[in-house]
């Protein structure tokens, strides 16, 4: 007899005299078992890996973009300091060079709130690939368990919209999370999910409804709706009795949003804070076509997924992780440092970790740089696999690779900790740490396959230090020299046959 998930595909052999049908699935948790055979599922080997058997796998292929930069392109290793810097990058973490330069398909289709405070580098391919390696890995950990997402500081929900859609492509079809688990202090986006999954299908035409009538008058409903806002932490806080007024909240915080001149922040107060950017009509109907388009696709992301969200402090979220789980922190960012912090300091987080007010809810500087570490530590000891994404300040990669050290070699740590250019600048770098988790063996062999993938795909020799590899650039007369003397060359070894140059 066979029997399988309704939900996630798995399927197995039984020859049991109980019948299995409706039991739950011990693969996902949140799926059925049913008699019989799909058309298509997986099985789970004696490793724990999965084998699917004729899944639907996204046409996935990665898109470049832009030029390679090199190392003299970024302001972070320019100086006496910057030397220094790139000597620590070198040692301590792995430098993907071409981090910026390869995106998952449609790396627009999920930004609804543009432009948007962070979040670009989450449309990466290394980020993709990174997080669906460390979830097969996590799966083989839980002896065949697939593990949830948790993201404490969920945001636009870039990561798991992109996980939703392309991560499947890395599995042969096999889900990468059982179900998804956010939190966020920004109450209009946690409101904006709970808008989508209220209305549903009718969430954009309503949204482009009162888009269009706000849109004729653009800079007087921009300032009305900027002051009308400074109430809307109540309103959202109040949905339950009030869902109109609500729903209303979050249409005008995302029209505010996609109209505004850089980005808008919230002050401690929880009110917008936004410029208006001139726009002529022609513009504000591309605008609404663009987010008919990116709207519906994340509304049926967040109504498709086993997406539980809620308006929370992370620490609160992160207190519901279990050992089987991945927790992903997009964290609030101090300000960039390339300032080299000893290997054995005291709290090394706190060293540089100046408040630069990023999400606009408080501080986010050195306390709540130690905060968040605290946090990591015993998410850690109690197995929970934790992905953590930060500014490359030297004493960030120091005290999340203490988090790695636990069984893992010295001179291994460098291959948790990946470091590259930030999507938008050049004067500052960004990292992702992999701290695997006790009793996580899989996880804490998982970097070395990521890079090697990361090559196989396109990606820079990270591994072989290509990055850094230096690049000799001839002027003008030594390239012609170059080319003359190398079309010379050609000629004598056709003539020679066997001649060796060497």
């Amino acid at each position: 007899m066979h029997i399988y998930c309704d939900r996630c595909g798995f399927e197995r052999d039984y020859t049991g005299a109980r019948n299995q049908d409706g039991m739950p699935c011990a693969v996902c948790g949140l799926g059925r078992m049913r008699n019989g055979r799909p058309a298509r599922g997986f099985t789970i080997g004696a490793d724990f890996r999965p084998v699917p058997r004729d899944m639907v796998v996204p046409d996935y292929r990665a898109v470049r973009s832009g030029n390679l930069s090199t190392v003299s392109d970024f302001n972070y290793f320019a100086g006496i300091q910057g030397s220094a810097y790139q000597g620590f990058v070198q040692q301590h973490t792995s430098y993907v060079g071409a981090f910026t330069n390869l995106l998952v398909p449609e790396s627009e289709q999920f930004a609804w709130l543009t432009p948007y405070t962070g979040n670009k580098h989450n449309r990466t391919h290394f980020t993709q690939l990174a997080l669906a390696r460390v979830a097969q890995a996590k799966f083989v950990d839980n002896k065949g368990r697939l593990p949830r997402l948790i993201e404490p500081f969920v945001g636009s929900g870039q990561i798991f919209l992109n996980s939703a859609c392309w991560g499947k492509a890395f599995t042969g079809g096999v889900q990468l999370f059982a179900s998804v688990l956010a939190g966020d202090l920004n109450h209009y986006v946690v409101g904006g999910y709970w808008t989508m999954r209220r209305l549903g299908a009718r969430f954009v035409d309503e949204y482009l409804r009162m888009a269009t009538v706000w849109d004729r008058q653009l800079t007087s409903s921009f300032a009305r709706l900027l002051q009308e806002l400074q109430q809307g932490k109540a309103a959202l806080a109040r949905a339950g009795d009030d869902p109109a007024t609500a729903m209303a909240t979050c249409f005008k915080y995302i029209w505010l949003v996609n109209r505004c001149v850089h980005g808008t922040k919230l002050s401690p107060t929880g009110a917008v804070v936004a410029t208006c950017k001139d726009r002529t009509a022609g513009e504000l109907v591309a605008l609404r076509s663009q987010e008919e388009a990116r709207l519906g696709a994340v509304r049926d992301k967040v109504l498709g997924t086993a997406f539980d969200f809620e308006c929370r402090d992370f620490r609160r979220t992160c207190e519901l992780a279990e050992p089987g789980d991945i927790v992903f922190m997009d964290c609030p960012f101090p300000d960039f440092s390339n300032g080299l912090v000893p290997a054995d300091a005291v709290s090394p987080e706190t060293a540089d970790s100046r408040t630069a007010n990023t999400y606009g809810t408080g501080d986010d500087g050195a306390e709540f740089q130690k905060t968040i570490v605290d946090v990591a530590r015993e998410l850690s000891r109690d197995g929970v696999t934790v992905l953590l994404c930060n500014f490359a300040n030297p004493g960030l990669v120091h005290a999340y690779q203490r988090l790695v050290a636990n069984g893992v070699a010295a001179g291994d740590l460098k291959y948790h900790t990946f470091t590259y250019r930030s999507p938008a600048t050049t004067g500052e770098a960004y990292q992702l740490t992999v701290v695997p988790g006790a009793g996580n063996r899989a996880v804490t062999a998982a970097p070395r396959q990521i890079l090697a993938d990361w090559h196989q795909h396109g990606g820079d020799d990270v591994l072989g230090g290509e990055f850094f590899a230096r690049r000799e650039v001839l002027d003008e007369t030594e390239m012609d020299f170059q080319l003359q003397y190398d079309a010379q060359e050609s000629r004598r070894e056709e003539r020679d046959g066997d001649f060796d140059p060497q």
